[in-house]
């Protein structure tokens, strides 16, 4: 694994060869690259060139006063995409919670170089904004930091995925929680993100598990037929919870519609 930045996005990367089809990974709300920690030691790390970003104001990556809104940083990170990637060579995007409105959106952004895309728990329903709304409940980031540090710092000495969430929350701004908050929330009344997923052209798929995805959105799947895949027994972080087999089917996904 290598670290590159790039128009202020920091990028854990590991090149096969430049002609091969590349993944980008996308984190969730407070989250950041950390949570694909284990992809570089996947099958994948052979078979694609891999990208893993901290969105602005996330991870490692400052907060960027010209890319406030989570939009905005769709079109950012777009932009990175096409700086690094060749003309002719398709690209994968993964995305996970509320980090897939921006997977959605690069999909329709780089519509004609898109291969597939995984969305993981990302937010089809307003039923899936349970963390990324809190910060709309407190007058200042500051004030919601504290609520957020102190209940995550509880779920990590009970659960083992959260560990992993609470670091990467500590290196989180508390001005870019914030605008991902209020931001995104437009995007998700009236379920206009499961719609705008749905209507995606390329190839794609829901992934989700039966512990933590609500039941408006298990709705949602079953009623407008999004192709989804479930693992049952499994939480929201499928990444770390589930990595083996997460990566191997990633990997098989990819493989049905494009052959190295």
């Amino acid at each position: 694994m290598k670290i590159k930045v790039l128009d202020g996005i920091f990028i854990r990367y590991n090149i096969v060869d430049k002609t091969k089809q590349s993944i980008w990974f996308l984190h969730g709300f407070a989250d950041s690259g950390l949570a694909y920690t284990e992809v570089f030691s996947s099958d994948l790390a052979s078979e694609f060139n891999l990208y893993v970003v901290d969105l602005p104001g996330f991870g490692v990556s400052p907060v960027n006063s010209n890319y406030v809104s989570i939009k905005e940083q769709a079109g950012l990170l777009s932009q990175v995409i096409e700086k690094e990637t060749e003309n002719n060579v398709e690209i994968n995007i993964v995305a996970h919670s509320i980090g897939a409105l921006i997977g959605t959106w690069v999909c329709q952004q780089l519509a004609s170089k898109i291969n597939h895309y995984i969305n993981i728990e990302g937010n089809l329903t307003e039923a899936d904004s349970y963390f990324s709304s809190k910060p709309l409940q407190y007058n200042t980031a500051e004030e919601f930091t504290r609520f957020f540090e102190k209940k995550i710092f509880e779920k990590a000495t009970k659960e083992e995925r959260y560990k992993r969430y609470y670091c990467s929350f500590r290196l989180s701004e508390p001005q870019g929680m914030r605008n991902w908050g209020i931001t995104s929330q437009e995007h998700i009344k009236d379920n206009q993100c499961g719609f705008e997923f749905k209507d995606l052209t390329c190839n794609k798929v829901y992934i989700w598990g039966d512990l933590d995805t609500p039941k408006d959105t298990q709705n949602f799947i079953k009623e407008h037929n999004i192709p989804n895949k479930l693992y049952k027994g499994v939480g929201h972080w499928h990444m770390l919870e589930n990595a083996k087999h997460f990566y191997t089917d990633i990997s098989e996904m990819i493989k049905k519609v494009y052959f190295i």
